[in-house]
């Protein structure tokens, strides 16, 4: 059960990370690179060291990305600033923005990489960890990350997770 909670706490981990960006893969606009809010942005995403890039290209893709997508009078409405942009995970985005955010967060980043590299700790083998990272495709990460960013986690995820670590041989792990 400590193995499923770990596991639970880095996938939340990793949407708050990507709370500190917002997304638009629909196709919608992307913020210019020097737009001050946008900057902000990317130096939160760098300065976190154990966030979900240190590459500046990426933080910038998907910082433009989520100011252009989600747009600056919505940002201004949810009080986000290039002042507070280390606050994200704490407001109230809807789903349609949550959405925005994770699917650029998979458009510039590679956070089912970052999410199998966290799944990594002590006492599993190499083989157990790439086992269980196999064992969440795209659509269920997204799932997540979007549940995580709107307080909702799907029940479906929970029951991947266990499967997952059963299958794995993580079962035994407490």
């Amino acid at each position: 059960m400590k193995r499923l909670i770990k596991v639970v706490a880095l996938g939340l981990g990793m949407a708050l990370i990507a709370a500190a960006c917002g997304n638009d893969s629909s196709g919608g606009s992307t913020a210019p690179a020097d737009d001050p809010l946008v900057q902000a942005v990317v130096d939160d995403i760098l300065a976190e060291g154990d966030g979900l890039t240190a590459d500046r290209g990426e933080a910038e893709c998907f910082a433009g990305g989520v100011v252009g997508g989600i747009g600056g009078s919505r940002l201004a409405e949810l009080g986000v600033t290039a002042e507070n942009v280390g606050d994200l995970d704490e407001y109230s985005w809807t789903e349609d923005e949550a959405r925005l955010i994770i699917d650029k967060m998979f458009d510039c980043m590679d956070p089912a990489g970052s999410f199998a590299d966290d799944l990594a700790v002590d006492g599993m083998t190499d083989e157990q960890t790439a086992c269980l990272a196999g064992a969440f495709d795209e659509d269920t990460l997204k799932n997540f990350f979007v549940g995580g960013l709107i307080g909702e986690q799907p029940t479906d995820f929970f029951a991947v997770i266990g499967e997952a670590m059963s299958s794995c041989g993580l079962d035994a792990f407490g």
